[in-house]
């Protein structure tokens, strides 16, 4: 796939109207009721089912398959999420779910194309994820707060301090903390390691953006 061609903006496009489409019917009976569930399922079995699938085409190994991206692992979390509800989980996975799901989405590390079931998965995912996270403020009313952004960045961080070491043992590179993949922002921040050190500012401009936009919809939601 190349990344902004026609079938990688037309996908995007797809996402961002279900997006506009989920915050404008959020307080449709299905929205309230069933989509949580219908998101939970595309999340767990998206993830579940690349698992397997590496499996059994042989391409399965500890450096580069285990669902220790942070997109992956917010997937997953994203889908507990959805099915429990819990305030402090949804809060931090506002910012930490949106923001990873969003840089996989906009800068993909893909090699498959449309109809692959790679791309399908990889989109399907990525794209539950920006939308579960967003129906926990919208249609739940999670409200995450300030505290919660620090919180979340404290945990990414220390996240980064273990797959760093995981990424010694297994001479392996989640997070792309050992060096960049080829398409990614990150190449705009320089060589290693300084690209961490603006990665890391940008995440907490990012985190601010998002915690505006959540406070803007909180004023919104109050009239």
């Amino acid at each position: 796939m190349t990344a902004f061609s026609m079938e990688h903006l037309s996908t995007l496009y797809i996402i961002l109207l279900l997006e506009v489409g989920l915050i404008l019917f959020r307080q449709a009976s299905f929205a309230r009721s069933k989509l949580r569930f219908w998101l939970a399922a595309i999340l767990i079995l998206g993830e579940t089912g690349y698992q397997i699938g590496t499996v059994l085409v042989g391409k399965w190994t500890l450096r580069n398959s285990l669902p220790l991206e942070v997109s992956d692992l917010s997937a997953l979390l994203t889908a507990i999420a959805l099915l429990t509800r819990k305030r402090p989980l949804a809060a931090i996975l506002y910012f930490v779910g949106i923001s990873s799901a969003l840089q996989a989405l906009l800068t993909p590390d893909l090699n498959a194309s449309f109809p692959d079931l790679r791309y399908i998965q990889f989109f399907a995912t990525h794209g539950a994820t920006v939308l579960g996270c967003t129906y926990l403020i919208a249609v739940a009313g999670i409200r995450p707060t300030y505290r919660a952004l620090w919180f979340a960045a404290a945990w990414l961080n220390a996240y980064a301090v273990l797959m760093f070491i995981v990424n010694r043992l297994l001479n392996a590179n989640y997070m792309y903390l050992m060096h960049k993949p080829k398409l990614s922002a990150l190449n705009l921040f320089g060589p290693w390691p300084w690209y961490l050190i603006w990665a890391e500012l940008a995440m907490l401009i990012e985190f601010h953006l998002l915690y505006l936009i959540s406070r803007k919809f909180a004023g919104r939601r109050r009239k």
